[in-house]
């Protein structure tokens, strides 16, 4: 055991009553307006004809009697990382379970998280990492002269089911929680299933210990990681590459993984094209810029043009456009925009169809309220409700 995981252990402290909390009525309708987020969970509830009432009252037979259900698994080609992914698609009972299992569980997933691992955490994300890794770079140039760049290999696919029940077990004081956790985990023989909605957080917990194990035991100075995929930032090559090798150690011999082979350390972009940028997170950095990745800003203009050869775009179309622009907006990459997007599409005019349709969705939200309060015999007339997006008492800050 390290003395980054003996730290990490004498801070953790127990958690018990997590089964209460899941089953609880507010947890279950609060993790159902987070399951309808989901465009095919609305649409299967639409088509079983299922009130929320009715999916909250029966949520609670989904917990406590969970089975597995036959999966087929999904392939899919991610054209960012151009891998072969292979997806477990959950029900829509396991989502909404799943979904109430990591309300309950967020207290402890996010004591002591890492506070630079930026993947799947609320109020975090690529964006902010981005911002972070421009910051060591503009501020503290020496400590950032080389980069060591490494990732997982196959790691949700080969995170160990014994060593993750062990973890889960010195914390989780709480069996009928850990029997639930222990359902889930066992979906595959092998691994955690990609596509389930606590494979994300249960990942991200489980590699607490190496994160605290790079910065604390390998005194690392700048050190991010984004899921399975890390970068150091150093002033010394020789060290970077006994950190990669410390780095191995500790994930072969404590969580059972292994990096991939192709871990690099380069001397980071300097003078005039000199050195290599570094690519992470979708992002190009350079000492004294950021670029987008070339195929994500290729699939942004590929996006423009269908929706440049259709008479009429799509609110999809529209979210989907405005997604790649927030990419755009924080990069230096208004010359391909200029070049390649604008000509197409006119993000003004997408921009006033998302808010027409926001504000028609929140009168259509109004009325329905309305209508619920005269039904129980309450005067609609005079009274003022105010729409709010919902949000956990427990979201990682």
């Amino acid at each position: 055991m390290s003395k980054a995981d003996e730290r990490i252990r004498e801070n953790m402290k127990s958690y018990n009553h997590l089964y209460e909390k899941t089953i609880s009525e507010t947890n279950r309708r609060y993790a159902l307006s987070q399951a309808k987020h989901s465009k095919r969970f609305r649409k299967i509830m639409k088509h079983r004809h299922m009130s929320d009432d009715a999916a909250v009252e029966q949520s609670l037979d989904w917990i406590v009697n969970y089975e597995n259900a036959e999966h087929v698994p999904v392939y899919i080609y991610d054209g960012i990382t151009r891998k072969e992914r292979t997806i477990i698609v959950p029900t829509m009972e396991e989502l909404l379970v799943q979904h109430c299992i990591v309300n309950a569980m967020k207290p402890m997933f996010c004591k002591g998280m890492y506070e630079h691992s930026y993947a799947s955490l609320p109020g975090r994300g690529a964006h902010k990492g981005k911002q972070v890794i421009e910051k060591w770079i503009r501020t503290d140039p020496k400590n950032c002269k080389y980069v060591l760049k490494m990732d997982i290999r196959h790691f949700f696919d080969s995170i160990p089911h014994d060593h993750l029940k062990a973890k889960l077990k010195k914390t989780v004081h709480d069996e009928k929680m850990l029997d639930l956790l222990f359902r889930i985990i066992d979906v595959t023989e092998v691994g955690i299933p990609l596509g389930f909605y606590t494979s994300q957080w249960l990942s991200n917990w489980y590699l607490q210990g190496l994160d605290h194990f790079i910065k604390e035991q390998l005194c690392a100075v700048h050190y991010m990681r984004y899921m399975d995929d890390m970068v150091v930032f150093g002033s010394n090559k020789r060290v970077l590459r006994r950190m990669r090798q410390a780095i191995s150690d500790y994930l072969e011999m404590e969580l059972g993984l292994e990096l991939k082979a192709n871990w690099q350390v380069f001397r980071f972009s300097y003078g005039n094209n000199q050195g290599r940028d570094l690519d992470f997170m979708g992002f190009r950095f350079y000492r004294n810029r950021t670029i987008l990745r070339k195929s994500i800003m290729h699939k942004a203009t590929r996006k423009a043009r269908k929706i440049s050869k259709k008479e009429k775009a799509t609110i999809l179309d529209a979210r989907q456009m405005l997604s790649y622009l927030g990419w755009i907006d924080c990069t230096d990459t208004y010359l391909m925009y200029r070049k390649w997007i604008k000509p197409c599409v006119s993000f003004q005019q997408l921009k006033r169809k998302v808010s027409r349709y926001d504000k028609y969705d929140e009168k259509r939200v109004y009325q329905k309220l309305v209508s619920l309060y005269t039904a129980k015999g309450g005067k609609s007339h005079g009274i003022k409700l105010q729409v709010r997006r919902e949000h956990s008492p427990t979201d990682c800050t």
